[in-house]
């Protein structure tokens, strides 16, 4: 499994996600088990899953390289935390690459 980590700014109260792959040349899709969204570290820690576990490949699966990922329902709630808050989240990909 590859683990990215992206530091960006706040994003506020997400729902949904989207991510693609550009599908240049072959062997360039991969395969996405989730992405999460954290904000903090430590006890004051929450985070937002959106679950794909899907291939984003124009040759796997169902042949898309674009995906629009819904909040995990059971997730904990950022718009509670967030509230009068600043903070400047991490995105982590969860991610496994198979060679083809």
């Amino acid at each position: 499994m590859d683990i990215f980590c992206i530091k960006a700014v706040s994003l506020g109260d997400l729902e949904k996600v989207l991510i693609s792959c550009d599908g240049a040349g072959p062997g360039s899709g991969w395969f996405l088990n989730k992405i999460v969204i954290k904000h903090k570290e430590g006890e004051d820690a929450q985070e937002v899953v959106f679950p794909c576990n899907r291939w984003l490949d124009e040759y796997q699966d169902d042949e898309k390289t674009e995906r629009e990922l819904t909040a995990n329902k059971y997730a904990s709630s950022m718009k509670a935390f967030l509230k009068g808050k600043s903070c400047f989240p991490t995105i982590v990909f969860y991610t496994t690459v198979f060679a083809v």
